[in-house]
This record gives C-alpha cells, sequence and structure tokens, in this order.
C-alpha cells in the first residue's frame, strides 16, 4: 500500500515573493508559523485569524508590497495599520472580514493603489473610501457595505475609475447619474437595474456628439435592430438580409458566422435562442447615414451592447456589434 494521504487543514506557500495561506477546513487557522520570505509583493489570506503580531513583519516590505488580498479572516482590531507604511500597494482587498471604519483609521490611500475592494463589509461606509483620495482607483467593489446616495458625488475625485460595485448597498438609482460624466465607468448596481438604466442613459447622453439627431432615421435604425432580434428568435428565418457583406465576411473568416442557427459560434454557445433578453435603450448619431443603436440584455449586470447601423440602398444594415467590458466597447461576433 502507497502512503496515507494526509488531511491538509491549511495551504501555505511562499514562491517568488508571494506568499498564500488558505484554510481548508471549517474555521480558522490560528497560531501559524508564517514563511515570510526576503522580499514580499503579495500576500493572499482566506480564512485565516490575523493578529498584529502575526502580521507585524509585513512593514519591512514597504517598499515592495504590491497586493494585500484578506478574504474571510477575522483580523484583530488595529492590525491592519501595519500596512500604514506601505506605499507600492496597488491593490487591497479586505473581503468578508467584518472589518468596520475603525479599522482603516490609518488609511490614506497610496499613489499606486487602483484596486480597493471592501465587499462584504457592512460596517465599512463611504468613509473608507474617502481617505483614499488621490489615489489612482480604477477598480472600486464596494457590495454588501455601508455606502449610500450621499457618498456617490465623492467617487467624481477618482477620475480614472472603471468599475464601480454597489449592490447591496443603500445606493439608488437617484444618486448614480451624477458619476455619468465619467463615460468609461461600468457600475453594477443587482438591487437597483432600473437606477443602473438611468446612469447608462446618462452617460451615452454625454458621449453623444453635438450633431442635431434625425429621429425619423434613428427610429428605422432601431427598429432594423428590433426586428432582428426578433428574427433571431425563430431559427427557420433568414437573418442574413439585417448585416453588411462586409460584416458578415468578417464574422465567418474569423469562425464566427451566427448566421445559420446550427452552426456552432463560440464553445459557450448554448440552446438559449440569441438575443431573446435584449432590448433596444438609445440612439447616438455618427452621421446622417451611421447610428449607433444601444441595448441592455436583462442579466444580473444588466449588460450594454451597442451595434452600428448603416444606411445601404438596400435599407439599414448591421454593420459591427460590440459589447461593454470594464468601460471598454469590445468586438462581439453575431450569434
Amino acid at each position: 500500500m502507497g502512503n496515507t494521504v494526509p488531511d491538509w487543514q491549511t495551504f501555505i506557500r511562499c514562491n517568488g515573493g508571494k506568499l498564500i495561506i488558505r484554510h481548508l477546513k471549517q474555521g480558522l487557522a490560528k497560531n501559524l508559523e508564517i514563511p515570510w520570505p526576503a522580499k514580499l509583493t503579495s500576500i493572499e489570506f482566506e480564512k485565516v485569524s490575523v493578529s498584529r503580531a502575526d502580521i507585524q513583519p509585513l512593514s519591512q516590505y514597504k517598499n515592495s508590497l504590491d497586493t494585500v488580498d484578506l478574504k474571510c479572516c477575522e483580523i484583530e482590531p488595529g492590525a491592519l495599520s501595519v500596512l500604514l507604511s506601505a506605499s507600492s500597494l496597488r491593490c487591497l482587498i479586505i473581503e468578508n472580514c467584518n472589518v468596520a471604519d475603525s479599522d482603516f483609521e490609518w488609511f490614506g490611500g497610496t499613489p499606486k493603489l487602483e484596486i480597493l475592494d471592501l465587499t462584504g463589509n457592512a460596517q465599512c461606509s463611504g468613509a473608507v473610501t474617502a481617505r483614499a483620495a488621490g489615489s489612482p482607483l480604477r477598480i472600486l467593489r464596494l457590495n454588501g457595505t455601508d455606502f449610500k446616495d450621499s457618498d456617490i458625488l465623492m467617487l467624481l475625485s477618482f477620475p480614472t475609475l472603471e468599475t464601480l460595485t454597489v449592490s447591496d448597498t443603500k445606493v439608488t438609482g437617484g444618486a448614480l447619474p451624477q458619476l455619468a460624466v465619467n463615460t468609461a465607468l461600468d457600475v453594477i448596481c443587482g438591487h437597483d437595474r432600473a437606477g443602473m438604466s438611468l446612469f447608462r442613459a446618462a452617460q451615452r447622453r454625454n458621449l453623444k456628439k453635438k450633431l442635431s439627431v434625425d429621429e425619423a432615421s434613428a427610429k428605422e435604425a432601431a427598429q432594423l435592430l428590433k426586428d432582428f432580434y426578433e428574427t433571431s428568435q425563430k431559427p427557420t428565418h433568414d437573418r442574413s438580409r439585417f448585416i453588411t457583406s462586409a460584416y458578415s465576411d468578417y464574422c465567418k473568416n474569423h469562425g464566427y458566422s451566427g448566421l445559420e442557427r446550427r452552426q456552432k459560434i463560440s464553445a459557450a454557445e448554448s440552446q438559449t435562442p440569441p438575443y431573446r433578453d435584449y432590448r433596444v435603450t438609445d440612439a447616438e448619431q455618427i452621421t446622417s447615414k451611421k447610428f449607433y443603436i444601444y441595448s441592455e440584455r436583462d442579466d444580473l449586470t444588466l449588460s450594454q451592447y451597442r451595434s452600428l447601423l448603416v444606411k445601404t440602398a438596400d435599407g439599414w444594415k448591421i454593420d459591427k456589434n460590440e459589447w461593454l467590458s470594464n468601460g471598454k466597447w469590445r468586438f462581439l461576433p453575431l450569434k
């Protein structure tokens, strides 16, 4: 017989300046002998009881520490203040650790802080985020915190912000449009989908060029996209008439035809008819013969899409599809 497989309780790994400790059983890991390396760039603790004495050695890595990721940990009051001098910190994740505003009295952001995640800490308010003023935040996750409408305006002090998640907070749709001046910002607010729609509509208005809108043409282009969505629910119908030949050829050349229902279009293809839950929301005029028609999908994040509609000799046609990801419009194949 071979050797008995040990019943591991805690996974500990230190390699290349990255320290990972994960407790694999019920409860929390305590009184661990942590193998601190000569140089440390990242720590990741999960289900660990963290005292000030446990992480005091972090103070010696103030110039190299890039990432601190603590999930489902129990953190002794005052323990996080050891990070006060970590001026190189780029990513700070304190998730589901039952911390409060008082645990961040030391916090003042850093010149490099791009990611701040306080998910699941119900006693953390906007006061913590306000302390990060001056940091180049790109991603801010505040799900399940005490963040509220009165804290929203403060987020305009982070002009580089790309992703904001405020689900399960006190934030409402009445406050979100204040952030629409940041046209690159993607907001996720799962408890107020109507509010997200208001924010995105305001954001699109800020993006629009100062051109007079041809309402009749906009209506025609939007109707073409609606007809395409409707026809997509009927697998026996030909949808090629909705697409420009150039866009169709591009998709085919890249393995994404999408016009033949039974043709494989991606590894993630499902049996659900495409575009079933898409709805047209807005139109943006580019030229007299080009419009961006915006749509939303009724999924968990109210995903955003836009299609470029061009007027040809045969009427309006779809010439490009895109979806919004991390504040950027990205190519989306036909399906």
